[in-house]
């Protein structure tokens, strides 16, 4: 009966032994398909060290080109080293060269992060256990921290500018510059009421000259009025009297014509004259013979001139 009872004892301890170990294994399965890790499929584990985690924790995604392929299992800090390791997993079928680099990035803009595999182009592979170099994205934070400082950097700068800016206006605007400056604006002030002045001066000698100008208009208005109607009349009159000067100015060029024509066709005493040879050699010879007449009657007036003094007759 004891043996029986033993028995039934260690069967039942058997049965919680073996419901124990089932829920570690249901719980570790569950745990498992939270952190979406498929339990059945083969891993390789890979290493990243950063300065910082930059938000990274335990079951953030790894990536490439956005699309998951593996989970990060454990993020911790190297007090040695003082850097933050970070172990992932990355499923077997996608290969990792040995130039890619592990980037921590963005995935929204609610501030999450993942592990953004920058695969490389080298067909030498990492092998299980390896680290991969890393590289971290700037976060929201970061980038207005950075601008910030650039902004504090510009206002630093133009506070500066403007304290040696307000040193400047100080030093000009001193006491004796001040007083210099008003002298100045006194002298000024002299200046424009004496052009002032002087402008108003020849302003009304202008005047007054235009204004004696146009009573002289005024004045000689009835002698210009005469002299305006006296040129329309030698205008009327040369209107009647050209006309007939213009008519015998053309039949004087006519006849011209005509006597020229006649000349050049050898008609009347000019055109023979100039075109008859004849009659240009006898006046010619004629011209030469008188020529030798007057000489001799110069030479020997006694052969033509006979004179008596006493009455008597000479041969």
């Amino acid at each position: 009966m004891q043996e029986t009872m033993k028995k039934k004892k260690l069967s039942r301890e058997v049965r919680i032994g073996i419901f124990g170990i089932g829920m570690l294994v249901l719980l570790y399965l569950g745990i498992n398909f939270i952190k979406s890790q498929d339990i059945f499929s083969r891993e390789n584990t890979y290493y990243a060290i950063y300065e910082n985690s930059d938000g990274i924790e335990v079951s953030s995604p790894v990536t490439v080109k956005g699309y998951r392929v593996g989970t990060v299992h454990g993020v911790w800090y190297d007090v040695q080293t003082r850097k933050v390791i970070v172990e992932f997993s990355v499923e077997n079928q996608y290969p990792v060269s040995v130039d890619t680099r592990a980037k921590i990035a963005s995935a929204s803009l609610m501030g999450s992060k993942v592990i953004d595999l920058q695969l490389g182009t080298d067909p030498k592979l990492l092998a299980d256990g390896d680290t991969i170099p890393s590289l971290v994205e700037p976060g929201l934070m970061q980038m207005v921290n950075s601008e910030y400082d650039k902004l504090k950097e510009m206002a630093t700068s133009l506070v500066e500018r403007l304290s040696k800016a307000l040193d400047g206006v100080n030093a000009v605007l001193s006491e004796e510059n001040v007083a210099n400056l008003s002298g100045m604006l006194a002298h000024a002030n002299r200046i424009s009421g004496n052009v002032d002045r002087m402008v108003a001066e020849d302003l009304n000698q202008t005047m007054s000259n235009l204004r004696s100008l146009s009573a002289e208009l005024n004045s000689a208005a009835p002698q210009i009025t005469q002299i305006v109607n006296r040129v329309e009349l030698m205008a009327d009159s040369l209107s009647q009297t050209v006309p007939p000067l213009m008519a015998n100015a053309s039949e004087a060029v006519e006849k011209l014509n005509r006597a020229l024509e006649a000349v050049n066709t050898a008609e009347g005493s000019a055109g023979k004259l100039i075109y008859d040879q004849a009659l240009y050699n006898n006046l010619s010879e004629a011209s030469e013979s008188l020529t030798l007449l007057l000489q001799d009657l110069k030479e020997n007036p006694g052969r033509y001139i006979h004179i008596s003094v006493f009455g008597g007759k000479k041969k």
